[in-house]
């Protein structure tokens, strides 16, 4: 199995996701990520992980 790894983190500045972000929200074990271009964000601190 592959991993696509994305550069860039999106970091809660530019955009923070949450109730009416317009991203569709996954839920993730214990938590919600956001679908956002077509992959994953997850908060991971003070910036996404994209999966």
């Amino acid at each position: 199995m592959t991993t696509d790894t994305h550069a860039g983190h999106h970091t809660t500045e530019v955009h923070e996701h949450g109730d009416g972000c317009g991203h569709e929200a996954v839920a993730h074990g214990d938590h919600l990520d956001y679908i956002h271009d077509g992959h994953q964000h997850a908060l991971h601190g003070e910036h996404y992980d994209e999966h």
